[in-house]
């Protein structure tokens, strides 16, 4: 039972830390670039930053 309990809290960890990425993203993409703010946008940070998490997390290196 602590195995499942370990497991998704390391799911929630990663969406987290998904979620701290793409808020970076976010208010760079808002800021010094100039973006227009958009649900859209805060949505694809989202997930390009989980995306980003996935090919560090099974990197062969």
């Amino acid at each position: 039972m602590s195995q499942l309990i370990n497991e998704i809290l390391l799911r929630v960890a990663k969406l987290v830390a998904a979620g701290f990425i793409g808020a970076i993203v976010y208010l760079i993409a808002v800021g010094p670039l100039h973006a227009n703010p958009s649900f859209e946008l805060a949505a694809l940070c989202w997930v390009s930053a989980a995306v980003a998490l996935l090919l560090v997390e099974s990197s062969p290196i």
